[in-house]
């Protein structure tokens, strides 16, 4: 008893023993904060890609060509927080239909600011092309007939950088932007189908985001 006594009152080691049990504890909370954040951010700018869709669409109209000008705006917006994980840029870009997908990466790099590096930003411009699909664009008009609004929504695939977010928000929106994904027509019959199908596979790790954006304008289109 006597020797039971002495060990309960030592406390040598307790604040190590401590140190071992809180620290992962904090260290995930830590994490967790900084992956919210980093979706906060992404959050914002896919309204911002929004914006840009909306604004395109303003001006070039919603046929084919004005729609896919918009999902253009829409990816250029997004490329700055895309991987660059995509293997054949070039064949990827082609299939979503962007005609020529050098002279997009040559107006990203003479960006102020921007490295002119064509080799990182076509493989981040064809995941952007992958993670937005096309933008759904409507048309109404206001109380003058020549006065017409555009309502853009675009969805933007995040891929969590830390932690598996996706486990827990928005499988059904990751199906429904896939089913959407696999109903675009591409100029080269089967290039989407294994992008889509290697997203569908590491979708733990993917967070769908929203962004809205309304446009006033005036115009005869």
């Amino acid at each position: 008893m006597k020797r039971l006594a002495r060990l309960l009152a030592d406390t040598r080691g307790s604040v190590l023993l401590e140190t071992v049990v809180v620290l992962p504890v904090l260290a995930l909370f830590l994490v967790a904060i900084v992956e919210l954040c980093l979706i906060a951010n992404a959050r914002q700018l896919t309204n911002y890609a929004a914006f840009c869709a909306g604004r395109t669409a303003s001006v070039w109209g919603l046929d084919s060509a004005g729609r896919a000008k918009a999902h253009l705006a829409t990816a250029l917006a997004m490329t700055s927080i895309s991987p660059r994980t995509v293997q054949n840029p070039v064949e990827v870009l082609s299939a979503f239909g962007l005609p020529n997908p050098a002279l997009a990466a040559q107006a990203i790099c003479a960006v102020p600011g921007v490295p002119a590096d064509e080799t990182v930003w076509l493989p981040r411009l064809a995941e952007a092309y992958i993670r937005t699909s096309r933008p759904v664009c409507d048309t109404g008009t206001r109380p003058s007939a020549a006065r017409k609004h555009v309502v853009v929504n675009v969805t933007y695939i995040y891929r969590c950088a830390i932690l598996p977010f996706g486990l827990f928000w928005g499988r059904s929106g990751l199906d429904a932007y896939i089913a959407q994904v696999r109903g675009l027509p591409s100029p080269i019959p089967g290039r989407i189908e294994p992008v889509v199908a290697q997203m569908e596979n590491r979708w733990r790790w993917n967070v769908p985001l929203r962004g809205r954006a309304v446009m006033d304008y005036w115009g005869q289109r």
